[in-house]
């Protein structure tokens, strides 16, 4: 039980470091569009790099750094044209802010970019596989109540941020508010990106 606990809350402070998952899951909840859908891919994520952690594979993904390179860079690329969108969002007239705030992205398109924010994050590796393996294996054990622990804070985390995020929706339908918010997202994206490129 104490290795749960101590699962639960290590997940649970590194599930919020990664911006770029809860900058998305935020943005999508706030227009209703396939939050359930992210909610899942993203826990299913976290829940398979922990396992994957814990079973050894981040020790694997040491030894090959230039894999651990060439997502980093396309992590940084990504994150900084989504910045880039989100500026170029913030710029357009009140009517089609509000009209962006309504478009309903493809499903294809939703999914990949949901993937993309996760998995071509090296914060993601850096946290899962290699942090959080590397805590697993500490326990011997009772490792995978450490990785059951980890899995039920992503759970907590992502279905109360979107539960939390759609119900404050209501409030948010101003073009304002879709301007800000965009401004905000280009920043906290990009500052990750810039990030992940001085690494």
């Amino acid at each position: 039980m104490l290795a749960a606990i101590s699962g639960f809350l290590m997940g649970g402070t590194l599930i919020i470091a990664i911006g770029a998952q809860n900058s998305f899951l935020i943005e999508q909840s706030l227009k209703k569009q396939w939050t359930g859908l992210f909610v899942v891919l993203f826990i299913v994520s976290d829940a398979a790099g922990i396992s994957l952690g814990a079973l050894g594979f981040g020790l694997l993904l040491q030894e090959y750094p230039l894999l651990i390179a060439v997502t980093k860079w396309a992590g940084v690329v990504f994150l900084l044209l989504f910045a880039a969108q989100k500026i170029k969002a913030s710029m357009a007239s009140d009517a089609m802010l509000i009209k962006l705030s309504s478009q309903v992205m493809p499903i294809k398109r939703a999914i990949l970019t949901a993937l993309a924010v996760t998995w071509l994050n090296p914060h993601f590796y850096l946290d899962t596989l290699l942090l959080m393996g590397n805590l697993a294996s500490q326990w011997r054990a009772d490792k995978w109540w450490f990785v059951a622990g980890a899995i039920v804070a992503s759970v907590v985390w992502f279905v109360g941020l979107s539960v939390l995020t759609t119900f404050c929706a209501k409030w948010m339908r101003k073009p304002k508010f879709w301007r800000w918010f965009n401004r905000l997202n280009a920043l906290v994206l990009g500052a990750i990106g810039l990030h992940l490129a001085t690494l």
